[in-house]
């Protein structure tokens, strides 16, 4: 099996994402340290509340957080998916103040 670079696989994530993504790679590079691993976990979780509070799409947060952690094709595709289409909490019709 190839464990090597996966071009599909890479997914340009958005920029509310980027302390997530340094939470992920915290975790794999601390290895067997339980509790620093621990640590960062407890970030991500509040992270994950944090944007979920500020209105982003819970599917789309663990969409990321799934991909941050295999960096597979499937949960690439996946995240994909979910940043194409157009997220319904995010369209605001202004014909009903008008």
């Amino acid at each position: 099996m190839n464990s090597g670079f996966n071009p599909q696989a890479n997914v340009d994530l958005p920029d509310w994402a980027n302390l997530l993504k340094n939470y992920y790679w915290r975790i794999r590079v601390e290895g067997r340290d339980k509790v620093k691993k621990r640590r960062y976990y407890r970030y991500v979780t509040k992270e994950k509340l944090r944007l979920a509070e500020t209105g982003i799409d819970q599917q789309l947060i663990n969409a990321v957080c799934r991909y941050l952690s295999s960096f597979n094709v499937i949960s690439a595709n996946k995240l994909r998916q979910l940043l194409i289409a157009q997220s319904p909490q995010l369209s605001f019709d202004f014909t009903y103040f008008y």
